[in-house]
């Protein structure tokens, strides 16, 4: 037992007052003449000792009354019943409030972001004077303790949402630092936010314990801002079939939807850049979702002119929930890739190129083939493709093997497609200058009977294939011959295997380049004069034109260009070969323009990308020597706003020192029970008004009764 104010026990004290009283006006009998009648004589005695009786209880309750007051007023505590703490010493609160996009969403008029921040206003209006707050929200940069409480109050006032929001663990564990810093007082964290399950992870809550494990002193009170059943509907990320387009091929775009809100069918809208930046509708569908809640929408954009364009797809209407309605992308178009196609003769090389070439409806092939014999390789220039494929090459002199390994090096992409010509020259294959390229030294030919068959299709080589996985009749491209090889070098990947597992794709990184192998080849007749065929992939136009195309178009780099980033990402744009930028602009999302200086010089970075939205890269005046662009979207878990087990949250984290709430009354309520104990005013208060009125009764009833009796 405590008492917040103990120097009021001294009004214990005047319980002297009613005993004086009673001792002064004490009622003394009167002398009567009256005839000494025995029976009244005894009803006097019997009315005396009741009416000293009484006296007496009235003395005790009103003694009683005055100590309760004086007991209540003291605000007695009870200790142990609280957190635990420093009592008596000054505060250092740590707030945390998560001000991630998530916090955007709506109710009753009012963002979960303006509600935990005025929360957290009214929490710190009522602290004292002498407190050490610190304020930490979501944003990358610490801030530490603010100087005085009117600082921490112009943070609070200041906050806006993240979009390169860090995860709220890691803003939890440097206010649990901070707090634990100040040794001398007592430790506390707020922690303001919606109580998201995706902000709660079993990662996030081990991270946690282990920082209140290195401070036993901090104490964390979580405040709940959330709504209990959120409503939203929002965009998945963007699927574009190609980032970088060649001319005359058609923007393919795919966006999956959730939505729980009910009624009818969203409409969903495809908006392109004009020359002035602006963003115009260039088509929309409704959105038809199913049972879950799920729906997916397609667009097609065809006859987009050379160079960058950017766009958004966006949810017509409103919801609680605005920052995951759009969603950015930005595509490029260039010119046709070269491809030079080197062979032992021009027309072994016209199955690979017709594929590369057909086009239906006479669309602009995306890929300009150039047909060489392996003897033009040495005097050829290669840094005018993008790609060179070696179709089923014999012996190479060396000086070509080093000019491939030269070219490839520097950022180009060598195909090898083995075949029949390499048998009975293992040695030739297996030396020095080719095994730079090579994946592994050819080992034997197989004459297993197998058939393509990639186990999966993450590799940029093979995702263009992704989205047909189910459909693609991997049995079509029957493989009859194929090479097999030693031990593989360490930097070799295999792309794709055989029914069998024997490798049939493989890639070897050279430098910038890379350089891509397979077992048999891809331009092998379907009746070859004088031998065996090695495959028929070429039989079936589907799958073998796309895995042509997708392996061409991995050769040339395409995937390489990144044009998509989660905001906070440093953005990196690989300038083309040859290319070199001293200065650049960068113009933001909302307008403003921004010189920045190259810092290397095959790339060009831009790492403040806090703002959702297209941003663009400039150079050269008008002459237009650079003109890049890429976007930045908000993560899809902005989207997730299921609630987190608010019970479970408490369990994962030390018992006793961690409390959750949504009403910041409750808050105030723990905090005074782990700074002083649990208060017992209340219950003495009451116990004070049940005495004062048995007093009352009492007293009426026996004052009443005396005089009856007189």
């Amino acid at each position: 037992m405590g008492f917040l104010t103990p120097a009021l026990l001294g009004g214990v004290a005047l319980v002297a007052i009613p005993i004086a009283l009673h001792l002064i006006m004490r009622r003394q009998p009167k002398e009567l003449t009256f005839p000494a009648l025995r029976f009244v004589q005894l009803r006097r005695d019997a009315n005396r000792r009741r009416m000293r009786l009484r006296h007496w209880l009235l003395l005790a309750m009103r003694c009683l009354l005055v100590a309760g007051i004086a007991l209540a007023l003291a605000r007695p505590t009870l200790k142990g019943s609280g957190l635990k703490g420093k009592e008596g010493a000054p505060l250092a609160v740590s707030l945390v409030v998560d001000n991630s996009l998530r916090m955007q969403y709506v109710h009753q008029n009012r963002t979960r972001l303006r509600q935990a921040a005025e929360t957290a206003l009214e929490l710190v209006e009522k602290l004292p004077d002498d407190a050490a707050i610190a304020v930490c929200d979501l944003g990358r940069a610490a801030h530490g303790f603010a100087p005085d409480l009117s600082a921490a109050k112009s943070r609070l006032r200041n906050l806006r949402p993240a979009a390169d929001a860090r995860p709220l663990a890691q803003a939890v564990e440097e206010a649990v630092r901070l707090a634990a810093e100040k040794e001398e007082r007592r430790q506390e964290v707020f922690v303001f936010t919606d109580l998201a399950a995706a902000a709660w992870p079993e990662d996030a809550l081990k991270a946690i314990n282990r920082a209140l494990a290195e401070a036993p002193d901090v104490r964390i009170y979580v405040v709940d801002c959330g709504v209990q059943n959120p409503k939203n509907a929002s965009l998945g990320e963007l699927e574009l079939r190609r980032q970088v387009l060649r001319a005359g091929e058609t923007l393919h775009i795919e966006v999956p939807l959730s939505s729980n809100l009910g009624g009818s069918h969203p409409l969903v809208e495809l908006l392109l850049q004009d020359a002035d930046g602006r963003l115009q509708k260039r088509d929309q569908r409704l959105a038809e979702f199913d049972e879950g809640g799920k729906a997916r929408v397609a667009f097609d954009v065809a006859d987009l002119p050379l160079g960058v364009h950017q766009g958004a797809v966006q949810l017509a209407g409103a919801d609680p929930l605005a920052s995951d309605n759009i969603r950015y992308f930005t595509v490029e178009v260039r010119p046709p890739a070269r491809v030079l196609l080197a062979a032992e003769r021009p027309e072994d090389a016209f199955i690979l190129e017709t594929a590369l070439t057909a086009t239906p409806g006479g669309e602009t092939p995306q890929y300009q083939c150039d047909v060489k014999t392996f003897d033009a390789l040495g005097e050829l220039a290669l840094e005018g493709y993008q790609a060179v494929a070696l179709l089923d090459p014999a012996a190479l002199a060396e000086p070509i093997w080093n000019n491939l390994w030269d070219y490839a090096s520097a950022g180009g992409g060598v195909g090898v497609f083995l075949g029949h010509n390499a048998v009975g020259q293992l040695e030739a294959f297996n030396a020095a200058a080719p095994q730079r390229l090579l994946p592994a030294p050819l080992k034997r030919v197989s004459r297993d009977a197998t058939y393509l068959r990639p186990r999966r299709l993450d590799h940029p080589a093979l995702a263009g294939l992704r989205r047909y996985a189910e459909d693609i009749p991997w049995q079509a491209c029957e493989t009859f011959r194929y090479w097999t090889f030693d031990e593989l070098a360490a930097d070799v990947y295999v792309v794709a295997a055989f029914a069998n597992d024997d490798p049939a794709i493989l890639e070897r990184r050279t430098g910038q380049g890379r350089v891509l192998v397979t077992a048999t080849p891809l331009s092998d007749p379907l009746v070859a004069e004088g031998r065996e065929v090695w495959n028929i992939w070429p039989a079936e136009p589907w799958p073998f034109v796309a895995l042509c195309d997708n392996l061409a178009g991995y050769l040339a780099q395409d995937d390489q260009t990144r044009l998509e980033y989660r905001a906070g990402e440093t953005a990196r744009i690989r300038l083309r070969p040859g290319r070199q930028v001293n200065s650049f602009v960068v113009r933001m999302p909302d307008g403003e323009a921004d010189s920045r200086v190259a810092t290397g010089d095959d790339e060009l970075a831009v790492s403040t990308t806090d703002v959702l939205g297209n941003y663009r890269l400039t150079a050269g005046g008008r002459a237009q020597t650079l003109d890049r662009g890429f976007s930045v979207n908000a993560p899809v878990e902005t989207s997730e706003l299921t609630r987190a087990d608010a019970e479970a949250i408490v369990a994962a984290l030390p018992k006793d020192r961690v409390r959750l709430s949504n009403e910041l009354d409750k808050m105030e309520q723990y905090v005074n029970i782990g700074r002083s104990g649990r208060e017992l005013y209340p219950w003495a208060i009451g116990l004070v008004v049940l005495v004062w009125g048995a007093e009352h009764v009492l007293a009426n009833r026996f004052y009443k009764s005396a005089v009856s009796d007189r």
